[in-house]
């Protein structure tokens, strides 16, 4: 099976944490002994990622040198800086690195503050994801069963009852009551770089690039397919959430680092 490069974004502002986020990025708060992005590293290398391109906001020193250090233990992981000349968004790193994923026949793409926990094996999902669209998909996005009272703050993924793998579209926070199955967005791609083409600020993202809304329309135009994850999302987005992601993780792992 052909191997993928994987992008992982760490390039948010993350005004929620200001001003801890001013000094040091969101993406290298701890779970364990391990900065939220170290996980997503290691999901991304233990799913058979050739290489790991990590994006960073522009000035940002503490992740290239955090990703320095794995590269120094023999990690295939990189740093690149976000080009924001294509704009602002979560879509802007895959158009910072355009030229190199135009060149690949499929890549994957997982947020830097969205851990996966729990799963079967590291990088259990992605690996799913790739078997998947290696056999004709276009894409593949991860997505997870939530309460739903709180679809009006995710991305909704809306499928086919006669087919409940396919994805129809992506809706950006809709009323609860006008959602037939609470499958929130999970921030677990795999792409083909098709998807370059409909990267573009949006008036539905307030001017910005969103990767959701570009993956929503290539869903209208081909076969897009939904994978359930298995294992528990947490994210370390916002101080709330966090506090969540560190009890989430110290019950998975009470003997201390998965990964020492």
């Amino acid at each position: 099976m052909n191997t993928f490069p994987a992008v992982v974004t760490a390039a948010g502002a993350a005004t929620r944490f200001h001003p801890f986020a001013r000094t040091v990025p969101k993406e290298m708060l701890p779970l364990g002994q391990t900065p939220a992005v170290g996980h997503v590293i290691w999901e991304c290398l233990q799913a058979g990622a050739s290489e790991v391109i990590v994006v960073t906001r522009p000035g940002d020193d503490i992740i290239p040198a955090h990703v320095r250090g794995l590269r120094d233990t023999g990690a295939s992981v990189s740093c690149v800086e976000e080009d924001l000349a294509h704009g602002y968004g979560n879509g802007t790193p895959l158009l910072t690195l355009r030229d190199r994923l135009s060149a690949c026949e499929t890549f994957a793409v997982a947020f830097g503050d969205d851990v996966l926990l729990g799963e079967p094996s590291p990088g259990a999902n992605l690996a799913a994801m790739h078997r998947r669209i290696s056999s004709g998909i276009q894409a593949v996005i991860a997505a997870q069963e939530i309460a739903r009272s709180r679809t009006r703050s995710f991305g909704i993924i809306d499928t086919d009852p006669e087919h409940p793998q396919r994805v129809v579209s992506i809706r950006q926070r809709p009323e609860p009551d006008t959602v037939s199955e609470p499958l929130a967005v999970v921030s677990r791609l795999m792409l083909r770089p098709s998807i370059m083409d409909l990267l573009a600020p949006t008036d539905l993202a307030h001017g910005e690039v969103d990767l959701g809304i570009a993956t929503s329309h290539l869903a209208a135009e081909t076969p897009v397919d939904v994978h359930r994850i298995n294992g528990q999302w947490v994210t370390v987005g916002d101080p709330p959430h966090y506090a969540e992601a560190m009890n989430t993780y110290h019950r998975l792992h009470p003997a201390g680092d998965e990964h020492s």
